[in-house]
């Protein structure tokens, strides 16, 4: 088995003689169809002799080289070709030779003209044929009339039969070509649209990875800088904060690296301890950390708990964190209040800051001068994309506005499908721990 498997390899590996150009191919043909015709007609066979008919001289020898000349055009100008030859033929038929051989050129002709054009163009061509071997024939062959007519016709349908499959065939072969380069542009086309939606899809994930952590390390620094003369223990709570927020983002780049990394490592990926990815759970950690950066936050959760997927889960801390993100930059010194409301067919996730209007050193306990550190650093523009293409990926909407008492909303609504319910206090409201509440 082995042995056949290595000769059937050792057999396809031999490369395959290169295909002869057309005109290369056509000067061959006509070369060896002008050697038989003149062989034959010099040497002719003693039944067609015995018809008479004038002898082969150099008159005839040059008909027949002209036709050999003509056919090597007969793929580029048929019809031309076609002409030509029955023209030759007439000449020679007139001056009384036989045909003999020599009308299978002409039968080449009448069998380009079937397989490169048309059908009414073949029936041309086979009448025209018909008519010049029929007159040859008359005086060629013996037997009845009819003999002589429906033999001829046989010889001159089968060329045409022939002609015409070719013709299928070619056009077949075309057919197949232009749907295998029309699928090969498809899956071009979708390759292509699978690479653009992955760098989408990468460019989301660090933009929301990075954004937030960087954004909270900028007014941390910021905190710690104002304070660290006066308030060294804020100044270390500061620190302390960027480096725990600056862990966690280097854990989760680690988390989305893991994701590119190809199927060769996935042994040294199961080695690896790198974190799931966040969800609700880890909402109060995330919006804990604002309130330290100086935006009084608020988070509310109302209904009755679902067991969500990993996917809404994950687009759901995305958008409330790309928005608090946002709060940072945009609005710094706002109050921001995030309520997560889960109904029956749907989780709604609501964050809504009070507009860029300061709050006092008293309520948020840092200075004013670092809380504004954040606004320094503007924004991409990606990051309300980027949750409305979140929110699109499971068949959620978003939406996002100024309200009316200046501030700035963000609304995202997602779908779920029934699952197991778990109850939790009809209205809950949980202020992250040493963050100042809204309103209080």
């Amino acid at each position: 088995m082995l042995r056949m498997h290595d000769a059937a390899k050792s057999l396809a590996s031999i490369p395959r003689p290169a295909q002869l150009p057309p005109l290369l191919a056509d000067l061959a043909i006509a070369a060896a169809g002008t050697w038989i015709a003149v062989a034959t007609s010099v040497k002719p066979h003693p039944a067609l002799a015995s018809h008479g008919g004038r002898h082969i001289d150099g008159i005839a020898i040059t008909l027949i080289l002209a036709l050999g000349a003509a056919l090597i055009l007969r793929r580029r100008f048929p019809l031309s070709v076609l002409a030509a030859c029955a023209a030759l033929t007439a000449g020679y038929e007139a001056y009384n030779y036989r045909l003999g051989l020599t009308q299978a050129l002409l039968l080449l002709a009448m069998f380009t003209v079937g397989a490169r054009l048309a059908r009414p163009w073949a029936a041309l061509a086979a009448a025209v044929t018909y008519a010049e071997l029929l007159f040859d024939h008359f005086r060629s062959w013996s037997g009845s009339h009819l003999w002589i007519w429906l033999g001829t016709a046989l010889w001159v349908t089968a060329v045409a039969l022939i002609a015409d499959g070719a013709r299928q065939l070619a056009e077949s072969r075309a057919l197949l070509a232009a749907y295998k380069e029309q699928e090969q542009r498809k899956h071009r086309d979708r390759e292509q649209r699978a690479v653009l939606m992955e760098r989408i899809r990468i460019a989301r994930e660090l933009h929301d990875v990075t954004a937030h952590h960087l954004s909270v390390i900028a007014v941390q620094a910021g905190v710690a800088r104002f304070v660290i003369d006066k308030e060294p223990e804020t100044a270390d709570q500061a620190l302390r904060a960027i480096s725990e927020v600056g862990s966690e983002g280097l854990a989760e780049l680690r988390r989305l690296i893991s994701l590119l990394r190809p199927d060769d490592d996935e042994g040294a990926r199961a080695h690896t301890s790198d974190p799931p990815a966040p969800g609700i759970a880890q909402l109060p950690v995330l919006i804990e950390r604002v309130g330290l950066s100086g935006t009084p936050s608020r988070y509310t959760v109302a209904g009755r708990k679902r067991t969500l997927p990993a996917g809404i889960e994950l687009c759901v801390y995305r958008v409330v964190q790309e928005s608090l993100t946002n709060v940072l930059k945009h609005a710094p010194g706002s109050s921001v209040e995030v309520r997560l409301e889960y109904e029956p067919d749907v989780v709604r996730v609501t964050i809504t800051d009070t507009g860029t209007h300061p709050v006092s050193t008293r309520r948020s306990g840092i200075p004013a001068a670092a809380i504004t550190q954040a606004s320094r650093h503007s924004g991409s523009g990606v990051g309300l994309t980027g949750m409305r293409e979140r929110a699109a990926l499971y068949g959620g909407e978003l939406s996002a506005g100024r309200t009316l008492d200046g501030g700035f909303e963000v609304a995202l609504t997602l779908p779920v499908e029934s699952a197991e319910m778990v109850e939790v206090e009809e209205e809950a409201s949980v202020p992250a721990a040493g963050v100042a509440v809204a309103g209080a």
